[in-house]
């Protein structure tokens, strides 16, 4: 007979369901859509509108975006109050935040 996972989880020890519980919660928060990030702030997509000085419809547009320019993503961050950090991950190797993607406005000439 099958287990449901619940039931597999019940059957751990107790710091075992704890520490599952507590890893869930840190990928949850490591993976997150502008749309949640932007929710979880309690900001509006108006804010957000105002802030970035676009329509209201443009807002939802970057929010379901899969691809867009990097400057589009610094934007809308920074709006938030954030700052964007682009890292890459290489295997055997330590993440590498990488340099020159500063907003052209605001890079050393």
């Amino acid at each position: 007979m099958s287990k449901t996972l619940d039931e597999v989880i019940e059957s751990l020890p107790l710091e075992l369901q704890v520490a599952a519980e507590a890893r869930g919660r840190e990928l949850i928060r490591e993976e997150m859509t502008l749309q949640a990030l932007r929710k979880q702030l309690e900001l509006t997509q108006e804010s957000m509108a105002e802030r970035l000085d676009i329509r209201q419809g443009n807002i939802s547009k970057v929010e379901n975006r899969s691809d867009m320019l990097i400057s589009t993503l610094r934007s809308y961050v920074e709006a938030m109050g954030g700052t964007l950090e682009l890292v890459a991950r290489m295997p055997g190797r330590p993440p590498v935040t990488l340099d020159g993607f500063t907003d052209s406005a605001t890079s050393s000439k």
